[in-house]
């Protein structure tokens, strides 16, 4: 269990900052206007995620606490689209003010097969006046908090004087302040628990070019220095993180990330810092801590677009003791479409070849494990296609599944001829196998070819579709008869 799950009472964070909202728009490009040299890109899907503050508070909440936003936000589409998002997290948005003449910030990325071509930025970054300080500060400290988190995007929801007041009133109360910091002067930061810049703005508040930057083990004992700061953790990339603590004679504690695929790094610096503030306000020792926000960041960097961390993916990768990939997979396999799309480009530039199977998968047996085992034998990747609870009911009767989803998800996931899992909720896995485009479709051969669903897809891409004989003797049918026989 996740060390600040063991207390009785959820910790409570607040998290103040600048919110912003992400929108991606993909689709596909396939010719060149004719009024400009430029691609023509025809959307066909719009999607739209919490950025910035608002996504550090969803990866605390979402990672097991209560998260209060205090931010500005204006009267328009976007508010109203990050107010869908946050709610439906049960995040609590009081303390963000709706200031009608000042726009949300939106960033709006333009993709292809998952690749960003452009991002277009609506914002007008200036201070919030005192009046919306005011407002913020008195639902603030109208709270009891474990932690203060200030996510610093440079927009204007962290004025100096507004920073100053909340260090000021932290101490006073004895509460934690955790700052993910943007700027060259890192001086008005003075007075927070820990600091969680990357390199290039470790670099940039030293006045250091990042080529010139000095090696890790001293860019975090620089910025203690230069600006008194008490902990500072530093983000490297794929180098993993760094943390130098308050204790003077304590040497700096290395994280390496446990990473192999990188498919988007938005908001891992929000997961980072999210994570610091839970192990903190929780009292987790410094290298459990790091620990933590490394794992995190690991997975998130696997995902598509801005997402936060979940509880149940941190679990299991905390629940590995030595943190090794070859340990922790199983976190990572268990996927949304979206991320497995993002996902799949990369393999087929490795030309890895993907086979594709479904099915219900409850009351998993032998006969299910020697199936996949030979469908995973057919090719370099496996993804399983799993029905959801609503989906399996629709085929097997109102009493089934007697595994929940998420479970029969996670059971897959721990075998490792098994490379990924992703659920669908309708009768056939049809949509899902037209979006995947397997090389390989492979089902049971009580099926002939003509009878699989996906299978004309499948050939149609150029793939294969082949069926794989069932163990004798093994069915979830005649377990679940077995099982009830013996309790009449």
């Amino acid at each position: 269990m996740l060390p600040w799950l063991v207390h009785k009472s959820l910790k409570k964070i607040a998290v103040i900052g600048d919110i912003i909202l992400d929108e991606y728009l993909e689709g596909e490009v396939s010719r060149i206007s004719p009024e400009a040299p430029v691609p023509i890109h025809r959307v066909s899907k719009q999607l739209y995620s919490a950025g910035g503050a608002a996504n550090t508070a969803r990866n605390v909440q979402l990672a097991g606490a209560e998260a209060y936003l205090y931010s500005v936000w204006g009267n328009d589409e976007s508010a109203r689209n990050l107010r869908g998002i946050l709610t439906a997290d049960e995040i609590n948005v009081d303390g963000v003010l709706t200031v009608p003449d000042r726009p949300t910030i939106k960033k709006t990325r333009i993709t292809a097969g998952h690749q960003q071509m452009l991002r277009v930025d609506w914002e007008e970054a200036q201070a919030i006046d005192q009046n919306a300080q005011d407002q913020i500060w008195s639902n603030l400290v109208s709270q009891g908090f474990d932690a203060i988190l200030l996510s610093d995007y440079g927009k204007g929801a962290l004025p100096t004087s507004f920073l100053e007041r909340v260090f000021e009133y932290a101490q006073d109360q004895g509460i934690l302040t955790i700052v993910d910091p943007k700027g060259k002067d890192f001086t008005k930061y003075q007075g927070c628990d820990l600091i969680t810049p990357n390199r290039k703005e470790a670099c940039e508040a030293l006045g250091i070019d990042i080529e010139d930057a000095p090696k890790a083990s001293d860019l975090g004992r620089l910025l203690k220095r230069k600006y008194q700061l008490k902990n500072v953790l530093v983000t490297l990339g794929s180098e993993g993180m760094v943390l130098f603590t308050e204790k003077e004679n304590q040497a700096p504690i290395f994280h390496k990330p446990v990473a192999k695929e990188v498919f988007d790094v938005s908001g891992a610096g929000d997961t980072v810092a999210a994570l610091m503030a839970l192990s903190f306000a929780a009292k987790v020792d410094y290298e459990q801590s790091v620990q933590l926000a490394s794992l995190g960041a690991g997975i998130v960097v696997e995902k598509w677009g801005t997402q936060p961390i979940l509880r149940h993916e941190l679990e299991q990768a905390f629940a590995a003791p030595e943190a090794e990939e070859a340990k922790i997979s199983g976190v990572r396999k268990v996927v949304e479409l979206d991320t497995l799309l993002a996902i799949l480009p990369a393999l087929k530039r490795k030309k890895r070849k993907v086979v594709f199977t479904n099915g219900c998968f409850d009351l998993f047996h032998a006969g299910h494990l020697a199936y996949l085992e030979k469908a995973r034998s057919l090719g370099d990747v496996l993804i399983v296609g799993v029905n959801t609870d609503e989906s399996v009911r629709g085929l097997k009767g109102s009493k089934r599944p007697y595994v929940d989803v998420m479970n029969r998800m996670k059971l897959l996931a721990g075998l490792s001829c098994v490379s990924f899992v992703t659920s669908f909720g309708e009768a056939t896995p049809l949509n899902l196998i037209k979006a995947i485009a397997p090389d390989i479709l492979v089902k049971g051969a009580d099926y002939k070819v003509d009878q699989i669903v996906g299978a004309d897809s499948v050939i149609e891409n150029g793939g294969q579709v082949q069926t794989i004989e069932f163990l004798d003797g093994f069915s979830s049918s005649h377990l679940i008869e077995k099982i009830q026989k013996s309790e009449a």
